[in-house]
């Protein structure tokens, strides 16, 4: 498992940060040394995560469809606090207690790093199609983006499992624990926002 704890500024971390979530789609058994793993790592690798919520939320707000940017910032909370609370409760079990914080800083930076691609992405196949297509471009446009945010969800998958292997270390067994873990913690948030009116 990597222990990366360099004393570096926020684009530092964050540039070390893209190689390491490339690494982590690669399945590279190097890819935790390019995280900061130290207190302030794990701070900072909520920063970016806020920001690109942030920017997400008021886009889809700006479409006037959904529920209101707050709403959103909020339900992104809710679940990866949920999700984070089912790792540390499992994670013990597992006698990998020690890993939850490479877990949270490699998970929030990958997370980070894998939005503002497939937002860049989304943006720039929308212009590129618009400008080539014209008036009739919509339905292509839609279709564009839904198979890029269809490749962005597994490639999050890939790089979540690389972590749990190569950050926290676990095996197979305990790999199909933690999945099953987050994945209730999950519905039960699904449940809670279930309960609140979607409205701006």
């Amino acid at each position: 498992m990597g222990v990366a704890t360099r004393q570096s500024s926020l684009i530092d971390e964050a540039l070390a940060a893209i190689g390491g979530t490339w690494r982590l789609l690669l399945g590279r058994a190097d890819a935790g040394y390019h995280f900061d793993f130290s207190q302030r790592g794990l701070a900072g690798s909520f920063v970016p995560l806020v920001m690109v919520n942030a920017v997400m939320a008021g886009l889809m707000g700006m479409t006037g469809q959904g529920p209101s940017p707050a709403m959103q910032l909020f339900s992104s909370g809710l679940l990866l606090g949920l999700r984070y609370g089912a790792m540390r409760m499992v994670l013990p079990q597992l006698k990998a207690l020690h890993a939850f914080r490479p877990f949270m800083v490699a998970s929030n930076w990958s997370g980070t790093v894998v939005l503002m691609a497939a937002l860049v992405a989304s943006l720039g196949l929308g212009f590129i199609a618009a400008m080539l297509l014209g008036p009739a471009a919509g339905d292509t446009i839609v279709g564009l983006i839904l198979t890029l945010w269809a490749g962005v969800a597994l490639a999050m998958l890939v790089i979540e499992i690389n972590i749990y292997r190569l950050v926290v270390g676990l095996n197979f067994t305990e790999i199909v624990i933690v999945v099953m873990a987050q994945f209730v913690a999950l519905l039960a948030g699904g449940y809670i926002l279930s309960q609140f009116p979607f409205s701006g």
